[in-house]
């Protein structure tokens, strides 16, 4: 009896230093008014009521660079599978966002709230796709909620593979990609692609 009394309360006092020793380890690297003045920036673009339910500070990938610290945010819409990205942003020492470097995956909610209306599921982008005439290729797609950067949102990016052959050097393969917008399921670009 002692002994499984021993053994509940070690493993209560392991557990209870795991839980918080983890709770933002990387916080401490980062001073608090420099996080503040990142979460203003997001929000500017996405609303306060936006950012609070959806967008949370990756205190494990947030990284110390020359002159400032790489922001990363994981983004999330909670009763909505696989809508899900990263944020990423540099800022100075100051927290002042260094707009001559990328900026990804920050949905501009407030100058265009449709944007932030992800009502097209993956299955749903699926069906929009093959309704749409994208060929089924030679394997199954790989379907992805993704940033793109060249229209500055997040799409669904259904990939069909059309031929692919691989040697003991080189591989081969074509396809085509549709880019499908979560907000209203039309169809953005389809564009082919390939590797040699």
């Amino acid at each position: 009896m002692f002994k499984v009394f021993l053994t509940i309360v070690i493993s209560s006092l392991f557990f209870a230093a795991c839980c918080t020793c983890s709770v933002n380890q990387n916080s401490d690297k980062i001073p608090e008014v420099l996080i503040k003045s990142s979460n203003r920036f997001v929000i500017s673009k996405t609303g306060e009521e936006f950012f609070n339910n959806n967008i949370k500070p990756n205190y494990e990938k947030i990284t110390k660079i020359t002159n400032g610290y790489l922001m990363v945010y994981n983004f999330f819409i909670p009763d909505k599978k696989g809508i899900e990205g990263e944020i990423r942003f540099s800022i100075d020492t100051l927290g002042n966002v260094q707009k001559n470097k990328e900026i990804v995956g920050i949905p501009e909610c407030l100058s265009n709230p449709e944007n932030c209306s992800f009502n097209i599921s993956k299955e749903e982008a699926v069906i929009i796709a093959s309704t749409s005439g994208l060929e089924k290729g030679v394997k199954n797609w790989d379907v992805h909620f993704k940033w793109n950067s060249i229209y500055k949102k997040y799409a669904w990016e259904i990939i069909s593979t059309l031929s692919e052959s691989n040697g003991t050097e080189f591989q081969r393969a074509n396809g085509k990609t549709m880019l499908i917008d979560p907000a209203n399921g039309n169809i953005i670009e389809t564009s082919d692609w390939q590797i040699h």
